[in-house]
């Protein structure tokens, strides 16, 4: 990449750049428990990709709740779970995941480089997770978890967002989306983005590379490499 070219990368934040462990998990269901009387099959859920209100709609009709049920008091579950979550990150910060802060440092130095955010999460979530690790401003914007049905419905969002914000019509074909998941990786290709998978989540590497990853790394800890495979 020439210093002419502009890039705009779009990182997931749970799996990819941190890891909130059961302080996160235990936010939410005891916010879900609280509202709905029950948090359903929580333990066995696959929260990877998944967007948040997309997780309390299925966690609680699979439970067997009304979904207008669910769909009136799910407000009310996501700003209980984001008061408990910030309470408990006051005190324990999430961990970050190999070599997140040194290529986030590296990309930012580089002019036509704009870093931003994909995730399933919505704002005040992500904001209150990447304060606590430290990393919120590394981020010039972000496509939220409640901007669309679905992870796919995102990368428009994204694009949208960072002309709004940059004054740059970013294409597809000059964007990156960097995550940890096979949703992470479908939404990035339906915008035609170079995906770079990271295995730090639950899914593996083959699993990555089935979806259809450009590049599917261990992890982001060898600099050079994660340079390479997020410029290309």
């Amino acid at each position: 990449m020439t210093t002419s070219e502009s890039r705009l990368i779009l990182f997931d934040i749970d799996g990819t750049l941190i890891s909130s462990g059961p302080v996160a998990l235990a936010a939410f269901s005891s916010a879900l428990l609280d509202t709905f009387g029950t948090a359903g099959d929580i333990q066995n859920y696959r929260f990877e990709g998944r967007l948040d209100p997309i997780i309390v709609l299925e966690l609680m009709t699979a439970a067997g709740l009304p979904r207008a049920t669910v769909e009136k008091r799910l407000p009310s579950a996501l700003a209980l779970y984001l008061d408990r979550l910030e309470r408990a990150l006051s005190d324990s910060s999430p961990r970050l995941k190999p070599g997140v802060r040194e290529i986030l440092d590296d990309l930012s130095a580089r002019p036509g480089i704009v870093n931003a955010l994909l995730t399933g999460n919505v704002e005040r979530g992500a904001r209150i997770k990447l304060t606590a690790a430290g990393l919120w401003d590394y981020f010039a914007f972000g496509a939220w978890g409640d901007e669309g049905p679905t992870r796919n419905d995102l990368g428009p969002v994204a694009l949208r967002r960072a002309r709004e914000k940059t004054g740059k019509a970013f294409l597809g074909k000059e964007s990156v989306v960097v995550g940890d998941s096979r949703h992470d990786v479908l939404c990035g290709k339906a915008i035609g983005a170079r995906v770079v998978a990271v295995a730090t989540g639950r899914t593996g590497a083959s699993e990555l590379e089935a979806a259809g990853a450009d590049v599917v790394l261990t992890d982001l800890s060898d600099l050079s490499i994660a340079r390479e495979a997020i410029l290309g």
